[in-house]
């Protein structure tokens, strides 16, 4: 067991995969799984993080605390002073846009009067963000552009917090997103996954480690 609860292990074949998990599964609630690629930089295939909550997961899988990566407040209104400008513009220009055409509903209004209150000129300064991520990865882009994933905006906000909450977000976004080299789990998923490959290899079918399994 690594720190945080967390296990790293191979497994080869589908016959060690379902021994492993069918020991295993009361233990751990969450698996990041590597997926065949050219270059993997975080897990190969066959290759299997386990842990009791996503964010032991994740920060097993980007090696945290020795790879070098980790998270900064990135001072928007300071570093591009007229996007931060803009920002607020346009999201009063789109509101005037729509009650114009007749098309900006109560709902719109109330949503448009929450948002303004968290995300002011004063409280939405920047963002909680990833950093020193290995080559070909963008910190803008790693959360797909913030998409689905709420924004840590208070530059004050404890540390340990931040980074609990952004690796939980990726956690999320390798289940939800087409991320290629990985694939994150949960126990229903791996449940599914095992019976999956099964009932592959019954038919036929090419399945989970057939390249590794002793004739």
């Amino acid at each position: 067991m690594l720190a945080g609860g967390a296990l790293f292990v191979r497994l080869r074949t589908l016959d060690e995969l379902d021994e492993f998990w069918f020991k295993y599964r009361e233990k751990f609630a969450f698996a990041c799984e590597g997926k065949l690629s050219d270059q993997p930089t975080f897990l190969h295939e066959y290759e299997w993080v386990f842990g009791s909550t996503k964010a032991a997961v994740v920060r097993t899988v980007l090696r945290w605390g020795q790879s070098g990566i980790d998270c900064e407040f990135y001072d928007w209104a300071n570093s591009d002073p007229q996007m931060h400008e803009m920002f607020f513009l346009d999201r009063d220009a789109d509101r005037d846009s729509m009650i114009q055409k007749g098309i900006w509903s109560e709902m719109d209004e109330t949503n448009f009067r929450a948002d303004s209150v968290r995300r002011s000129a004063a409280t939405y300064r920047g963002w909680w963000r990833f950093c020193n991520l290995p080559s070909g990865y963008s910190s803008s882009e790693w959360l797909s552009g913030g998409q689905g994933h709420e924004e840590l905006i208070d530059p004050r906000m404890p540390y340990e917090e931040v980074a609990t909450t952004l690796l939980e977000q990726t956690f999320d976004e390798w289940r939800q997103s087409d991320f290629g080299e990985l694939e994150s789990h949960n126990v229903e998923s791996v449940d599914e996954l095992i019976q999956y490959w099964k009932n592959e290899r019954a038919k036929g079918e090419g399945y989970y480690g057939e390249e590794n399994q002793v004739p």
